[in-house]
């Protein structure tokens, strides 16, 4: 989730399932395969993990892996703007002179050769 909030520059709220294994009904309905002999009802089978990261990668709440719970944090939206000087997947790290993507819209030649001053060297067709 860290990773995803640095990358995205986006705060992440990520709610996740805790259950144990009386929240689901007896077998034979429903058996955990290759587990069942060793869980008891109160055995942990999601454990949770739910959490809220900023921009900048700090947890702000959680993550909680002790049981159901709410957990809330207050969010600073101008944490968004800040996270982007650090790290802008689509602006000031932009290099269209370096990498560019060029979509023709008729066929093309699979392979062409070009000289050093970029004109396509059409002979070799």
């Amino acid at each position: 989730m860290t990773h995803i909030a640095l990358e995205g520059g986006c705060f992440v709220l990520s709610a996740n399932q805790f259950c144990r294994r009386r929240d689901y009904p007896p077998p034979p309905e429903y058996v955990f395969f290759g587990i069942e002999d060793d869980l008891t009802p109160d055995s942990v089978v999601c454990a949770g993990g739910s959490v809220i990261i900023s921009p900048s990668g700090t947890v702000l709440a959680g993550p909680n892996y002790e049981g159901e719970a709410l957990i809330s944090a207050d969010l600073d939206l101008g944490e968004i703007a800040r996270a982007k000087f650090d790290f802008d997947v689509v602006g000031h790290y932009s290099r269209p002179e370096v990498v560019s993507l060029v979509v023709r819209d008729h066929p093309a030649s699979p392979v062409t050769f070009t000289s050093a001053s970029g004109n396509a060297d059409d002979s070799h067709k």
